[in-house]
């Protein structure tokens, strides 16, 4: 009798333990699986972020290579309307006081992109409006390339939109560069929430369009000592290793020029790069090989004279094919 009891009373204890476990294992199995779910989300985060990163560099990438189509259009559409007179509106609305004050008011009360636009017009900046305007045309054309540039594996490319293209300056010729910013829906796949992240990644590349002319002082064409140098062609298009390449330069007849090649070893030593001179009509040639240990990439050249004047331009080189 006295044994029966001694074992009632263990068994009654086991199932004050096990109900124990079971309720601290009920407590804290939630919280551990909410730290488990938010590393994993921080995890899947990372590795969205790099993939946009690489998805809108290459984007740029192919811009920039492929812009000069688009100068030539811009020069086209330019040299058939009329010269304006219109004076320059920043200098002329510098001049209206307040206006410093007005803008940061609106930038503070409209929501964006209505206040910073507004507020970039009052101090005379137009290259915002110029990029809102880019981004809106070109996104017909920027987002199909973003998604097909997209590491499907990881990116969803339904998700991927366009919020920024920032173009050249075709006309000055004073900002050689192509930007892209793209924003992609991150979901964080919490339970019992469907709130979603915005990452954001921009980059930005140089792109081939024809260099700016140098201009005196007073306005008028460089002398012969300064004259321009223009990069014709580059041969073939990609350069790839193994292979021989060609570049094509006009300048001024008889004049000096030196080549420069960077690659992501360091400066090309290859023969026949270096000094050469322009014939009698301005052409300069080079030819090269490309050699079989190259880096696939974008990489750059310059030209440059004794003078000071250097024009780059950057180059593709691609891994031979099998």
């Amino acid at each position: 009798m006295k044994r029966q009891k001694q074992l009632a009373g263990r068994t009654g204890n086991l199932r004050c333990e096990s109900g124990s476990i079971a309720l601290e294992a009920s407590l804290i199995m939630p919280i551990v699986l909410m730290v488990i779910i938010f590393f994993i989300c921080l995890i899947r985060l990372s590795a969205v972020q790099m993939a946009l990163h690489g998805t809108v560099s290459q984007t740029v990438r192919q811009m920039a290579a492929n812009i000069y189509p688009v100068e030539l259009a811009f020069d086209e559409v330019a040299s058939s309307l009329p010269a304006s007179g219109k004076p320059d509106s920043s200098s002329s609305m510098q001049k209206l006081p307040g206006l410093s004050f007005a803008s940061d008011k609106l930038e503070e009360w409209l929501p964006s992109p209505a206040g910073p636009l507004m507020a970039a017009v009052l101090r005379g900046d137009w290259k915002a409006v110029s990029d809102t305007a880019s981004t809106e045309i070109g996104r017909s054309v920027i987002e199909p390339l973003l998604r097909h540039e997209a590491d499907q594996a990881i990116l969803d490319p339904e998700l991927l939109r366009l919020s920024k293209l920032s173009l050249p300056d075709f006309k000055g010729k004073t900002e050689a560069y192509v930007l892209v910013e793209a924003e992609y829906t991150f979901k964080l796949g919490f339970p019992f929430t469907k709130r979603s992240l915005i990452v954001r990644e921009q980059a930005e590349e140089r792109a081939w369009i024809r260099d700016s002319v140098p201009a005196n002082s007073e306005g008028e064409e460089t002398d012969q000592d300064h004259a321009h140098i223009q990069i014709i062609s580059i041969e073939p298009d990609p350069l790839r290793p193994g292979r021989k390449a060609r570049l094509i330069v006009q300048t001024d007849p008889c004049r000096a020029l030196n080549l420069v090649i960077d690659y992501k070893s360091g400066r090309s030593e290859a023969k026949h790069i270096g000094e050469t001179t322009a014939d009698d009509t301005g052409r300069a040639e080079w030819t090269w090989l490309v050699s079989g240990n190259t880096t696939p990439g974008v990489w750059e050249l310059s030209v440059s004279a004794a003078d000071g004047t250097t024009v780059s331009r950057h180059f593709i080189v691609e891994k031979k094919s099998s």
